[in-house]
């Protein structure tokens, strides 16, 4: 196939690097490529509780399985740019969609938490190139009057993997077993790669100087430091912060190789540097990094609480196939508005999308919060799930149409590359601020519960004689019987605790929202199109 430089695109009237025949080929094979990581992320967090059950893991050790994956994921998404342009884009490309396959048979297949950790560390360093890049493909191959269309489409997809890997693993992991959740990615992978085999144009790199020359010392720095970073957040309330020496190294080592980073990619002696820093000072980009941070902070972070209280505190007891048909409304939702968002940002404009799909999902949160009790009905999760896809529908769209893809095109690449790695920084430091708020929160409403039951001592004494008579009539001794009203009465406090504190995470995603909202004025205004 012919070399085609990315800069014969270089405005909305240059000619397309892909026929309009083979574009929708094309989506579709970018499409599958990247659902196969959309449709993983979701599973794993639905049937986590069933995979450390298997595999006789604590709690401890089951936070691995999202710590290594979440650091692979925060190093792949910066360096995937560079390595695509290293070894060209359509092969980085497709072997990235061949490795996710590979990896996912790697982790169902795993014995071990060791294995199984090293497989989720692959997936992880894939899947950072598959988010990247089919984001990556539509700024490089279309012109700008397709960009939008383009990214409506695969989005719509992505949405549905998200549906597809709710309902499909619940199902599975009640039925048979958690391992065959990733059966699916090898028919993925397989269109995929058939696809974009034969649709794919074959595209030179726009700087023939960022592929002859590797910036090593860039890649090591910024691995080091956000691997260090990615353990001290997760691992840090559950070895005490600083209290712990691994903690205190780890968080002198991130500051450390962070610093000498930063100076390193301003240097003049750095002729290729990894991430061209020079485009911070884009009001668009800026605008992108810091809504991009707190979106994904929200983002992640609700996705990573809800299916935890559904399985582990909802007094419901739901099955990861339950939780699942719950959880999916988000994302049937998000496919199903997303073909009408484009009109409706090119009317209203990316800052008046960007607040009022901010305004859903702060109220979204706040509904989670209010209506969140040990016995919610599940029909009361449906309208705050709506407004979380309402809001996810538009919310992404706008913040690249309105910055990233605004800005020059030989920068398109280097800007993705931006956004996306501060917006996984978010996901990231979401899961982790809500893992200590959880702890700390439930510890306090714990306390505040154990006061008032040593306070109220008649309505104490007669809930346990209550509970005493109950065990009594079931057979128990008398001393037995007391014991077992304490017990119960003990695990009703912690569970009212646990609700409260998950209430409370909710509550503070919607701080984080507003945060988001305040910084809208960033972005700089964009043209409206209104109809005549």
């Amino acid at each position: 196939m012919t070399e085609l430089a990315v800069s014969a695109v270089p405005g909305p009237g240059a000619p397309t690097l892909v026929s309009l025949a083979h574009t929708r080929w094309l989506l579709l094979g970018l499409a599958l490529a990247t659902g196969m990581e959309f449709y993983t992320f979701d599973s794993v967090n639905l049937v986590l509780p069933d995979m450390t059950g298997t595999l006789g893991l604590s709690a401890d050790e089951a936070s691995w399985l999202l710590t290594v994956y979440s650091c692979s994921l925060f190093v792949g998404v910066p360096v995937s740019i560079w390595m695509a342009g290293h070894v060209g884009y359509k092969r980085f490309l497709l072997a990235t969609t061949v490795l996710f396959a590979l990896a996912s048979m790697g982790c169902a297949l795993s014995s071990t938490l060791k294995t199984l950790l090293t497989w989720r560390a692959i997936q992880g360093l894939a899947g950072a190139g598959l988010l990247n890049w089919w984001r990556a493909s539509v700024y490089l191959l279309m012109p700008k009057p397709q960009r939008s269309p383009s990214l409506m489409r695969i989005s719509t997809v992505l949405y549905l993997s998200s549906a597809a890997g709710l309902l499909l693993s619940g199902y599975l992991t009640d039925q048979f077993n958690w391992r065959l959740i990733f059966l699916p990615n090898l028919l993925y992978a397989a269109g995929a790669v058939c696809l974009l085999l034969r649709y794919y144009p074959t595209v030179a790199p726009p700087s023939p100087s960022r592929v002859a020359r590797t910036d090593w010392l860039g890649i090591v720095l910024l691995a080091v430091g956000l691997i260090s970073l990615q353990i001290v957040l997760n691992r840090g309330e559950i070895d005490g912060w600083f209290g712990s020496p691994l903690i205190r190294n780890l968080a002198a080592l991130t500051v450390a190789t962070l610093a000498v980073f930063l100076l390193w990619q301003y240097s003049p002696n750095n002729r290729a540097p990894l991430l061209d820093l020079a485009l911070v000072r884009d009001r668009r980009v800026m605008s992108a990094i810091l809504i991009g941070l707190f979106t994904g902070m929200i983002l992640s972070g609700s996705l990573f609480v809800l299916p935890e209280y559904l399985r582990n505190i909802s007094a419901h007891t739901y099955s990861a196939r339950q939780t699942g048909q719950i959880i999916c409304v988000y994302a049937l939702t998000a496919a199903a508005v997303r073909p009408l968002m484009v009109p409706l940002i090119a009317h209203l404009g990316q800052r008046k999308t960007i607040i009022g799909a901010l305004s859903m999902l702060i109220a979204s949160m706040l509904l989670f919060q209010h209506y969140l009790t040990r016995d919610t009905p599940t029909a009361d999760y449906i309208l705050p799930l709506v407004l979380y896809g309402l809001c996810l529908s538009p919310l992404l769209p706008a913040i690249g149409s309105g910055t990233v893809a605004q800005i020059a095109q030989d920068k398109l690449l280097d800007g993705v590359s931006l956004y996306m790695t501060f917006r996984q920084f978010g996901a990231s430091l979401g899961v982790a601020l809500l893992t200590i708020l959880l702890d700390h929160r439930e510890t306090l409403h714990s306390s505040r519960l154990f006061e008032h039951l040593q306070g109220a001592g008649s309505a104490t004494a007669a809930s346990l004689a209550s509970r005493s008579a109950n065990a009594i009539a079931h057979g128990y001794a008398n001393l037995d019987s007391y014991r077992l009203a304490l017990a119960q009465l003990a695990e009703a406090a912690r569970e009212q605790a646990a609700t409260l504190s998950y209430a409370d995470a909710f509550s503070f995603m919607a701080l984080i929202g507003v945060a988001a909202l305040c910084l809208v004025p960033v972005i700089p205004p964009t043209p409206v199109i209104h109809k005549k």
